[in-house]
């Protein structure tokens, strides 16, 4: 199993409004981990200021291209960069969404919400949020839309038992990424919240060990994601070690050792 990859697409910029450090101090920091191929995947603008807390505005969007783009003239020696984006599938907006993913190099789903109502999969994890988070998610996959899937497992983050719907929403997910070569991330930002009381548990809100045992019943291909919302997070072994060692420890989990997105915009 891979310990530490050489690559990460999940990161993130202040222009999300919550995180920090400037473009270039992520690189930096990537380079002297030994990573040698990064992503920048900021949550992607909707029109109109839809939804627009937490993500950037649709203004910031060139120039959010430009700034990576230049980074990657600048340290094309020593890191591969790719300009990504973060987006939440909403299907009024799947024209909009294919149009962004045109002028990127690839899409991440991370999907934390349903609509401009705010049905936050953090706060609402009743069985019907959960097949719903479900429903969205396959459909995303389904119309081709995602390249990774992040944080497939995120409706587990506030449930306190693991149901009958949660595992049929894992098993429709994990068919779907399989079906349409969608590689599932092994999220290692959820560890920050340390261990949690939820129902009779006391674990990680995410990663989710029960989700990635039936990963593991598929032929689909997994990645690490360090969801860096700082650039110091390159310099984060323990996240690493953490759910190797406490999460996903023996399961026979297909990891890629290399990864690159062809395109270049």
């Amino acid at each position: 199993m891979v310990k530490v990859q050489s690559f990460n697409y999940h990161a993130h910029t202040k222009r999300c409004g919550h995180a920090i450090g400037e473009d270039e101090e992520y690189v930096v920091e990537a380079i002297r981990n030994g990573y040698r191929k990064i992503g920048v995947s900021d949550h992607i603008p909707y029109p109109n200021g839809y939804l627009e807390t937490d993500r950037m505005h649709e203004d910031e969007f060139e120039e959010y291209v430009e700034s990576i783009q230049r980074l990657q003239q600048k340290y094309a020696k020593d890191i591969e960069i790719r300009i990504g984006l973060e987006f939440e599938y909403y299907p009024d907006f799947e024209e909009y969404l294919w149009d962004m993913k045109n002028r990127v190099d690839y899409l991440i789903l991370g999907q934390h919400d349903r609509d401009l109502f705010a049905l936050d999969f953090y706060k609402n994890y009743r069985d019907k949020d959960t097949e719903l988070y479900g429903k969205l998610v396959v459909e995303a996959i389904e119309k081709g839309l995602p390249d990774i899937l992040a944080h497939p497992d995120l409706f587990m983050y506030g449930k306190e038992e693991w149901t009958a719907t949660c595992e049929k929403v894992a098993h429709d997910i994990c068919k779907a990424a399989q079906d349409h070569q969608v590689l599932l991330e092994v999220n290692l930002n959820g560890v920050k919240y340390g261990k949690c009381k939820r129902g009779k548990e006391t674990r990680y809100l995410y990663p989710y060990r029960h989700f990635w045992e039936i990963a593991a019943q598929y032929d689909v291909r997994v990645i690490y994601g360090l969801d860096a919302h700082f650039p110091q997070k390159y310099s984060d072994q323990k996240c690493y070690d953490i759910v190797n060692q406490e999460v996903i420890y023996d399961l026979p989990l297909t990891f890629v050792e290399d990864l690159s997105f062809d395109k270049k915009i």
